[in-house]
This record gives C-alpha cells, sequence and structure tokens, in this order.
C-alpha cells in the first residue's frame, strides 16, 4: 500500500489571508492543501517514495517564514489520506449557474443550475481555491457556445468540464502532470462530455496551426508571463485568454506582459491575494 507524509502547518490564531501558507505548499509542488479550524492549520500531502529528507526540510523552514507556528510531519496510508481530506470538499455554487459537487456527495440542484460531478484525486482543482472559483466566475460569466477552447495547465479539468457544460464547441486540456491527465479524462467521463487531454508544457503538445476562441491558464505568475506571447498567437483576434494562479504582487508583472502580446486586461477578480482576469486580444 501506497504511504504519503501529511506536512501540516499549525498557528497560533486563524489568519485573515491564508494564501501565503497555500502558495508555500504549491511552490514545493503541494497543489491541493486541508484547511483546519482547530487549531488552525493547513496540511498538504506528498508521496513518501518521491520524497526525501531535504524536500521536507525545506518546506517546513519555508513554512514556519511564513508564519507557522509549529510543523507537523506524519506518515499516513494512502487510504487514509484519501478519506481524510475529502470531508472538507462539499457542494459549492459558483458565478450564476455552476454548481461543484463532490462525486461523493449529494445536492439538490435547481432547474437552471449547472452541475459539474468532481473527483480530482491528486491533482489541483476542486473549486474550492480562490484561484480555480475566479476562473469558474470569469467562465460562467462568458457566453462560451459554439466557441474553441483550451485549458492550459487544466489539473483535474474542472475548467475543461465547465466549458463543455458551458457550451463551448470543442475544448482541448494540457497539462504537465500525469496524475492531471488521467484525473480530466476521468473527470470528461462522470460529467457525460468529451474533450482531448494532453502531456505537455504550455502549448507544445498542440498543432502549431492550432488557434482558439478562449484560452485558459490557472497557473503560477511566471509561467504567465512566459506564456503570454504564444498565448498571442493562440488566441484568435477578438478572443479572449481568462489567467489566475497570480498573485496580487505579481499582477502588474503579469498585466504588462499580457499587454506587450497584444491583449486588453478587461475583467479582473480579487480573491484575498489572488487576482484572476480576463483578457481580450
Amino acid at each position: 500500500m501506497s504511504r504519503w507524509i501529511m506536512v501540516r502547518a499549525e498557528l497560533r490564531e486563524a489568519p485573515s489571508d491564508w494564501a501565503p501558507l497555500i502558495e508555500v505548499f504549491r511552490e514545493h509542488g503541494i497543489e491541493g492543501t486541508v484547511q483546519e479550524d482547530s487549531p488552525p492549520s493547513l496540511a498538504g500531502y506528498l508521496a513518501e517514495n518521491q520524497t526525501d529528507e531535504a524536500r521536507l526540510n525545506a518546506l517546513c523552514d519555508d513554512l514556519v517564514a511564513a508564519g507557522a507556528e509549529s510543523i507537523w510531519r506524519e506518515a499516513i496510508d494512502e487510504v487514509d489520506w484519501a478519506e481524510a481530506w475529502k470531508q472538507f470538499f462539499k457542494p459549492m455554487r459558483l458565478g450564476r449557474r455552476l454548481v461543484i459537487r463532490p462525486e461523493w456527495e449529494t445536492f439538490e440542484a435547481e432547474a437552471d443550475d449547472i452541475v459539474i460531478v468532481l473527483d480530482p484525486g491528486q491533482a489541483f482543482g476542486t473549486g474550492d481555491h480562490p484561484t480555480t472559483r475566479m476562473c469558474l466566475e470569469l467562465l460562467d460569466a462568458l457566453d462560451l457556445h459554439g466557441l474553441d477552447v483550451a485549458d492550459i495547465g487544466c489539473g483535474s479539468g474542472i475548467l475543461a468540464v465547465a466549458a463543455c457544460r458551458l457550451g463551448a464547441r470543442s475544448v482541448v486540456g494540457v497539462d504537465i502532470d500525469g496524475v492531471a491527465v488521467e484525473a480530466s479524462a476521468e473527470n470528461a467521463a462522470r460529467n457525460g462530455v468529451s474533450f482531448d487531454v494532453l502531456a505537455g508544457k504550455g502549448f507544445e503538445p498542440l498543432p502549431s496551426e492550432a488557434t482558439y476562441d478562449l484560452v485558459v491558464s490557472n497557473i503560477i505568475s511566471a509561467a504567465l508571463i512566459v506564456l503570454a506571447p504564444e498565448a498571442s498567437g493562440r488566441v484568435r483576434p477578438g478572443g479572449r485568454w481568462v489567467v489566475s494562479g497570480v498573485i496580487r504582487n505579481n499582477w502588474p508583472d503579469v498585466a504588462a506582459a499580457a499587454e506587450r502580446a497584444g491583449f486588453q486586461v478587461d475583467d479582473v477578480r480579487e480573491e484575498g491575494d489572488w487576482v484572476a482576469a480576463s483578457l481580450i486580444r
């Protein structure tokens, strides 16, 4: 049986914004975290067979530097890890119509609801993180009927599934993580939609001539800055690039890179220390 190392950062009191600690986990390759109120804490999980002492120590040091009062480490069996985080993932309503429902939860939908059934597994994207939430809200505010969409850094596939359910004509997802590619395909099947999911970095796996009405990228700021010139070539004139995963302090640099590449900022959302935006080419 696989085993996982749980790293839990405990605080003296709950912060007004968990984003700095969440970002530390993300910088160390942990996209999904579990927040608890008593005591205030944030936990992430690393596969035991892919973790060494130096990596664990670096993560713990960075968590302390970000404000953690104490750090707990514990090896746990995979089945315990899988069940531990599920209790924190509940149905949630986002935007005008979208509802994210974990596969193991029930929900009474209203007439106009678009319910997305999700089991992210180890991939990033449940809708509970501000970056994903704001992306979904931005998508829900658009008319996607008949559009061709690319999700670059698709994670669990939640945004690609949402695009399909919101009327997109075609959707393709790309992620560098094989676990995410598998999770995206499984979540597409759960929701009765179909889209290609390719393994690779950025736009590299896609045909060189392929362009899209809408590109969605919920990835880190540095990657967005690097991606901006190619995103401009991939988004059709009048189309959009929806970006997220941006820490507020990094937003001016991301916006400047996008504008240099030919985009105009149209709709900006902020939640805590995070920024997402809809850009028009």
